[in-house]
């Protein structure tokens, strides 16, 4: 048996602008999926477990429905490796979250059978899938990165955000889960055009060491997204105190939410009233 583990992820600023080309902040999280594959001599069954055991898809691939993505991501990693011997036996994969929560489950199949076939990841995202390759980047990623799509290149860079106060950051699952290839299609339909805005925007937050610079960034961000893309924020309801920082993530649909927040009481509240759903920065990232 051989195994493999790729990291989920979440993107910390630009959001879509990342798609045309803003720097970005992007972090592993400690959760993630993992592969591991038996070799044998009958067509290959593919099982998939969600994070509590279940059976998630189970099938022989190139046959099953359900395992269409699974079939396009290796017949494409086959190509990119040169081979033509479709592999045979059984593939356990196991997500370490929920997969409602937008970690990360299609980003981390790609990444796995990437590492499977011992191909870039990279490359074999961009031949199957629409998004910015951040999530993939991330995948293997052993900390926090920027990440940058240009025109003719992608920019990954190791960073440390020690300068943070992590302590008084935290994420909350809000609960709306969007689909992330849906809103890419849309966003496509009307892009971001100051996408410098952005850029400035991340290099700021990534610099800021105090928690009211911080949160004021983020508020900031947050407000600019909002009017790019023409829609409320998914927090401007749900939280009504100016002096914490919120900030949507992903693909701001209502996934999870950075929040930084400098008073105990608030975040004992928060605690209370969103049980499995309110977390501290030390138990989600890597």
């Amino acid at each position: 048996m051989i195994s493999f583990r790729a990291n989920g992820k979440l993107l910390i600023t630009s959001e879509y602008a990342v798609l045309n080309g803003a720097k970005s902040i992007a972090i592993p999280t400690k959760l993630g999926q993992t592969l591991n594959y038996v070799e044998g001599n009958k067509s290959l069954y593919w099982t998939a477990y969600k994070n509590d055991g279940s059976v998630w898809i189970q099938g022989f691939v190139g046959k099953s429905k359900n395992l269409q993505q699974v079939n396009k991501l290796i017949t494409e990693a086959m190509k990119i490796a040169d081979r033509n011997d479709f592999p045979r036996g059984e593939v356990f994969t196991k997500l370490e979250f929920p997969q409602k929560w937008g970690w990360g489950s299609s980003s981390t199949l790609t990444s796995l059978i990437a590492q499977w076939f011992a191909i870039d990841a990279l490359e074999l995202h961009f031949k199957t899938s629409n998004g910015s390759g951040y999530d993939i980047a991330c995948a293997t990623a052993k900390q926090p990165i920027f990440y940058q799509k240009l025109k003719n290149n992608i920019e990954i860079t190791p960073i440390k955000l020690n300068q943070w106060p992590t302590e008084n950051m935290y994420f909350q699952y809000l609960g709306q889960k969007k689909e992330s290839s849906e809103a890419v299609r849309e966003y496509h339909k009307k892009p971001i055009q100051n996408i410098q805005t952005f850029t400035r925007l991340t290099e700021d937050i990534f610099k800021a060491s105090k928690i009211k610079t911080l949160i004021n960034l983020v508020n900031n961000h947050e407000l600019l997204m909002s009017k790019h893309l023409g829609q409320e924020s998914p927090l401007q309801a749900r939280f009504k105190d100016s002096t914490i920082g919120m900030k949507s993530l992903g693909a701001w649909g209502g996934d999870f939410a950075l929040l930084i927040i400098p008073n105990k009481q608030q975040v004992d509240y928060l605690k209370l009233h969103n049980p499995g759903t309110f977390f501290s920065w030390n138990e989600v990232i890597r």
